[in-house]
């Protein structure tokens, strides 16, 4: 059977029309719509055909046969009677073709490869067989695979699509659509549906990590739900209950996952016909049918009530006459795709400057910790040095506190009384300008002694050079030798001098000396005066304490005297020891 190419029945399809087209086709489809929601509308297959919700006058068997037989046609023609047909349901036995004409899957080229991509590793096998194991007993959906071998299917055709497209893998709300696929057809049948659905059906952007085609699912969900339903919307606001929290498996899973089995095969009919639209619509239909319960109920109330849509088990035709009430408007859809688009923009923009801004702070914070590295390693080296310089500093400084101790014992030992702390410092101090003023005086003899030296040789060569001129006269000769005798004689004087000087400095250090020991001698003798005084002070006041005590005791002694006057003979027996003992030990 040839391929469907109807735009309306194949979303990707618009992508190949002209603009022109494009709008031609968009003001169809809104008649379409106009058309299919009048109850006074009829559509005619084979001479009759009316609304979703009108009785059957032909049979259901004689039309769809008809419609397979020249599904060519029709896909190109007569779309909109194709959509009614499925609306109203499509026959329990004719699904499995119906759906691979809705979707074209008997051109899918990789179902010859099938076999190929079961023999390929998967990454994801463990978790599939994971959530298998854990969605399969808990949902009626899968009661005719909960049996080990009808499982096999269902984990190859998620296998084999995981290794076919391994940029989405494998997500679990596709083991919703897998599984309701397989109860319709076979293995490889329900393989080339999954991957038209996942290429044509807007599926593969929903599954895909980064949420944008499912975020923006979401939020134009959000944005019908605050126009059509505000009270609603409003308590979900105050609950803090976003859209998303029961949405989003709404939408993976094409409701699948929380209605009954009869409203979900009706929902998937419509599905494949027209697209993520049904999803927009039930679950709008049934936040309106459970408005009133819900604003009674809190976060966890809400999320129970959402999940289990058990009312509509019985009534599917209910269920999408109340989807097709919901105002669904193409063009304001549209304008929330943009509204959202650029909404995620200006959030990626901003998160790029945010990274941005976390990259030159790391790279701050990296330079900021070299520059610490650097300015403690540095600090580090001069403390070093200084460290150096204060122990070189240390040890001078302990060598000439031992030189000033040295000098200080010696003194010490030369003197009869031992000075204090002060005096031991003033006596070093001038200990070393003594030391300093012999250094001079001796350095100043040497350079005479030298000087003499010189002069005598001076003297001795000049008398040998003279005696051995003949020319010179006799005269000269003795001024010269006069002259050098007298500055001969000077320098000696001079030296004599020097020394005389130096044994006065002698002198006056050892007077200094004497002199500091005799005000130290002095010092000490005052401030033992001071100790006496004040220790005549302190006896004085202890006598005058013991004056009074003694006058204390003789009162004390006089009442004990009149108290034992007045007791008992037998008392003053007993008393009378005691007493006398007592004032022996107190006169002790």
């Amino acid at each position: 059977m040839d391929s469907l190419s109807a735009a309306s029945l194949c979303p990707s399809a618009g992508s190949q029309l002209s603009p022109d087209e494009m709008k031609l086709l968009a003001k169809l489809e809104e008649q379409n719509r106009l058309l299919e929601t009048d109850s006074k509308s009829l559509y005619s297959v084979s001479g009759v055909l009316q609304s979703p919700t009108s009785p059957k006058t032909l049979s259901e068997d004689d039309i769809w046969g008809h419609v397979i037989k020249e599904w060519d046609d029709w896909s190109k023609r007569k779309v909109g009677q194709i959509k009614v047909l499925i609306r109203r349901g499509v026959p329990a036995h004719l699904r499995p073709v119906v759906w691979q004409l809705l979707c074209d899957a008997q051109n899918v080229s990789v179902s010859q490869h099938y076999s190929d991509l079961l023999k390929s590793s998967c990454p994801a096998e463990t978790l599939i067989h994971r959530d298998l194991s854990r969605i399969l007993p808990q949902h009626q959906l899968f009661q005719k695979l909960r049996d080990a071998t009808c499982q096999e299917p269902l984990l190859n055709v998620l296998k084999a699509y995981a290794v076919l497209d391994r940029e989405i893998g494998y997500c679990q709300g596709s083991v919703f659509i897998v599984g309701l696929l397989l109860t319709q057809m076979a293995e490889e049948e329900a393989f080339c549906v999954f991957v038209r659905l996942m290429k044509d059906f807007r599926m593969r952007e929903l599954y895909r990590s980064s949420m944008v085609e499912l975020g923006c699912c979401i939020y134009q969900f959000d944005s019908m739900i605050q126009e059509q339903l505000p009270e609603l919307h409003s308590h979900f606001q105050t609950q803090g209950f976003h859209t998303s929290m029961f949405s989003s498996s709404w939408f993976l899973n094409i409701l699948l996952s929380s209605l009954p089995i009869t409203a979900a095969m009706r929902t998937f009919d419509i599905f494949m016909c027209e697209g993520l639209e049904i999803v927009f619509r039930v679950g709008l239909a049934v936040l309106h049918m459970k408005q009133t319960e819900l604003i009674k109920l809190d976060i966890e109330g809400m999320m129970n009530c959402l999940q289990n849509l058990e009312s509509w088990e019985s009534d599917p035709d209910g269920m999408i006459e109340a989807a097709y009430q919901i105002k669904y408007n193409s063009s304001r859809m549209k304008q929330l795709r943009k509204e959202y688009t650029s909404i995620k923009t200006k959030e990626l923009e901003d998160q790029e400057e945010l990274n941005g801004l976390s990259s030159e702070n790391e790279h701050l914070k990296q330079r900021l910790d070299l520059l610490e590295k650097r300015c403690s390693e540095q600090l580090v080296s001069q403390m070093k040095k200084e460290l150096e310089k204060s122990l070189r500093n240390a040890a001078r400084s302990q060598n000439t506190l031992k030189e000033m101790q040295t000098n200080t014992l010696q003194i010490e030992e030369s003197s009869s009384t031992v000075p204090d702390e002060n005096s031991v410092m003033y006596l070093q101090t001038e200990l070393i300008s003594c030391r300093l003023r012999e250094a001079e005086a001796l350095t100043g003899l040497k350079e005479l002694k030298q000087h003499i030296k010189d002069l005598v040789k001076k003297w001795q060569w000049q008398q040998v050079h003279c005696g051995g001129q003949q020319k010179v006269s006799s005269a000269q000769n003795d001024l010269q030798v006069e002259l050098l005798s007298a500055r001969l004689k000077e320098a000696l004087t001079q030296a004599a001098l020097k020394e005389s000087h130096h044994k006065l400095l002698q002198l006056q250090t050892e007077d200094k000396i004497h002199s500091d020991k005799l005000k130290r001698t002095e010092a000490h003798i005052n401030s033992q005066r001071d100790h006496l005084r004040e220790l005549t002070s302190q006896h004085q006041d202890l006598c005058s304490q013991l004056q009074q005590s003694r006058q204390q005791f003789s009162a004390l002694q006089y009442k004990i005297q009149i108290l034992s006057k007045s007791t008992t003979s037998f008392s003053q027996t007993t008393l009378k020891p005691s007493t006398s003992a007592s004032l022996e030990h107190n006169d002790t």
